[in-house]
């Protein structure tokens, strides 16, 4: 029996004592301002998370997909029903669901299987969705464009989010064959549209039962440095072209052969606390990745600029006592493994990362620490 965590609904259940129900799954109930539910729980060694929402399900189910994760990292669903995308579609009623696969690394062929039984509890526990819409990111974008090839069933359309198309696992029992059989919409950077472009346009036609797939374009550097309101723009874009086929997609400018969907970060004012000799600021932890320990800090472009620190220059990353020389930069892969690198993420705040290594965990950083970036002197060589 999955394990539950205790919510909104849970609450409102143990209060009015159904002790009847209680091996049931949470449902959010219909109160106004009510918080969606959670529900939690693992199937063959895979861990679930499922949010609920609160009011009235409308029977419409979004499914996240995770990208990569190292052998040694956590078995963990990662699901965020406070970010604005998930936040509004459940307050529009939809579940959104998420899982780990039941092993890290290269998975394809497993985490397949871990997503299609999630789907198939969500429909016995809570009751058959009439829509379910795939969406992945970076690892999970190979797996749902090549969910979206199987034969039309379960699923009526997949978001794959600067895919990986090129990877491949050991010894694989699926692939590509570049023929979906649902809508595909392919959301990519500019450094990660290569492998989405060569899939829309290796094969000049797809005859039915295949369907053309569709590309948007998000004009921003980072790898899935996608926003909020860009995930949301594709998931009504998915639920157009479900409802009233391609033609209902947004078209690009000519000459322009796909749509940019790039939309402006809106932050809000910034909290940084300028330092009096003008070199540098004060800034906090927002958020901490649980899986590779990348931290989201609230400090945004302008302070970066209002301290003279440039993109693809050093600064100096004081936390904890301690000194970190730090790339101001455009992307993780900007500097070598182990070293730091922050740059503007999609919402208009920092990301501060020690790429492919722990960073908050290396400086000792968790939500709600401060965090001086301090620019070198004029004329000092970063060590």
């Amino acid at each position: 029996m999955p394990k539950r965590i205790v919510t909104p609904c849970l609450r409102a259940a143990l209060a009015a004592a159904a002790l009847a129900l209680a091996g049931r799954p949470c449902r959010a109930a219909d109160e106004p301002g009510q918080e969606a539910g959670v529900e939690t729980g693992q199937i063959q060694g895979a861990r679930f998370a499922i949010a609920v929402p609160p009011g009235s399900w409308n029977h419409r189910l979004l499914l996240l997909v995770h990208g990569y994760r190292p052998e040694s990292a956590p078995l963990i669903p990662d699901l965020h029903p406070e970010r604005e995308s998930n936040k509004v579609l459940l307050g529009e009623g939809w579940i959104v669901a998420t899982t780990s696969f039941r092993r890290n690394g290269l998975v394809v062929a497993d985490a397949i299987a871990d997503v299609d039984a999630l789907r198939a509890y969500v429909a016995s526990a809570y009751g058959e969705p009439n829509r379910v819409i795939l969406e992945g990111e970076s690892l999970g974008g190979l797996i749902v464009t090549i969910m979206a090839e199987r034969d039309k069933g379960p699923y009526d359309g997949a978001i794959a989010y600067d895919p990986t198309l090129s990877a491949k696992e050991s010894n694989s029992t699926v692939g590509l064959s570049l023929l979906p059989r649902i809508p595909l919409l392919f959301v990519a950077t500019r450094q990660d549209a290569a492998g989405p472009t060569s899939y829309m346009t290796t094969l000049s036609a797809r005859p039915d039962p295949a369907v053309q797939p569709a590309l948007f374009l998000i004009a921003r550097d980072g790898h899935t440095n996608i926003n909020q309101a860009e995930h949301l723009e594709a998931i009504r874009a998915m639920n157009d072209w479900i409802d009233g086929g391609a033609d209902a997609l947004p078209q690009p400018q000519p000459p322009s052969r796909y749509f940019d969907a790039t939309l402006k970060p809106l932050p809000g004012p910034s909290t940084s606390q300028m330092h009096l000799d003008g070199m540098g600021f004060e800034s906090r932890v927002s958020d901490v990745d649980r899986v590779y320990g990348n931290m989201l800090i609230e400090a945004q472009a302008p302070d970066f600029a209002a301290a003279g620190i440039t993109p693809m220059t050093y600064f100096q990353l004081v936390a904890g006592g301690k000194v970190y020389r730090t790339l101001y930069g455009r992307t993780y892969s900007d500097v070598k493994i182990g070293e730091w690198v922050a740059f503007p993420d999609a919402e208009g705040h920092t990301v501060l990362s020690r790429y492919l290594a722990d960073g908050a965990a290396a400086a000792g950083l968790k939500p709600g620490d401060a965090v001086s970036l301090v620019r070198y002197p004029a004329g000092a060589a970063a060590p």
